[in-house]
């Protein structure tokens, strides 16, 4: 089974991909310094109307680029692709892997999960938001661009196996199909389960994946799913939103940074290039007459 094309760059980490040093709106967003559009609403003030409104979360299609962005353009041309000099800023930042974490739980809970200290589980409501699913597609394509988003962040990137396989366990105790050969099962089959740089941690999630069983079967359910999440190390579940310290520069200071930096090389270039144009016009004779002196 060949995997789609996006995958593939996703895998190869975008190789040869531009990035723009002026491109910081993912920083920002999440530093709660500007506003996700077209919405207009900062990070913390977003979140507080409208965290828990389903309704929301399944009818706007222009806040998901904002809160998972990647490395890719979505269908919302206001916001900006995720640039790696983001990441370096982010990916260390704990105030920041707060929020990214608080937006994973945030559509844990519309697709009717509990993130229950990483261990995923049903919520109480499951059922109302596994149909919901079951009827709006387009959320097969959110699941992929989360997935993309976890792994861009080391510290998040574990949620990631977590959430396929608990996914596949879902369909193998029968709560919502994902058979081969269904839109949901090429879901599964071709991208969630292909969302994985480590080619290790690929196979071994394939190898699960693709040994599914049939839908309700409980070939791969919830005595599986909690087995493998045992045997997982704990250092390897990922954050759960404990804060650390970080010696980082913050994003404004690289700025700065970065920016005298260019401007000191700027000015010893044109220094040199001036030095250098002194020297070539007044370049003194070597017999030159007193009558000379005034016109030198």
């Amino acid at each position: 089974m060949s995997r789609p094309r996006d995958i593939d760059i996703f895998l190869s980490s975008y190789q040869g991909q531009r990035s723009n040093p002026s491109a910081v709106n993912n920083y920002l967003f999440y530093t709660n310094q500007i506003p996700c559009q077209p919405d207009g609403q900062k990070y913390d003030e977003w979140m507080k109307s409208s965290e828990r409104d389903f309704i929301e979360l399944e009818m706007n299609h222009g806040f998901v680029q904002w809160f998972f962005p990647i490395r890719e353009r979505g269908v919302n041309p206001l916001a900006q692709p995720l640039e790696v000099h983001e990441i370096e800023e982010m990916k260390d930042n704990p105030d920041i892997l707060n929020r990214l974490l608080r937006s994973y739980k945030m559509m844990l809970g519309f697709y009717g999960i509990d993130f229950n200290n990483g261990k995923l589980s049903l919520s109480n409501d499951h059922k109302e938001r596994l149909q919901n699913l079951r009827d709006h597609s387009h959320n097969l394509l959110r699941i992929t661009r989360i997935l993309k988003h976890l792994s861009e962040f080391p510290a998040l990137q574990p949620h990631a196996s977590t959430l396929v396989l608990f996914f596949t366990a879902i369909h193998s105790e029968g709560l919502l199909s994902f058979q081969e050969g269904t839109m949901r099962g090429q879901s599964l089959d071709q991208w969630w389960s292909n969302c994985f740089r480590n080619e290790d941690e690929r196979n071994a999630v394939r190898k699960i994946v693709r040994s599914r069983g049939g839908y309700g079967e409980k070939v791969w359910g919830w005595d599986k799913f909690d087995e493998w999440y045992e045997n997982r190390s704990v250092s390897s579940r990922g954050y759960k939103g404990e804060g650390f310290k970080s010696e980082r520069l913050s994003m404004a200071r690289l700025l700065r940074k970065n920016k005298h930096d260019a401007e000191e090389k700027d000015t010893e270039r044109a220094e040199s290039i001036a030095g250098s144009d002194r020297t070539k016009t007044f370049k003194p004779q070597v017999n030159w007459n007193k009558k000379d002196e005034g016109s030198l």
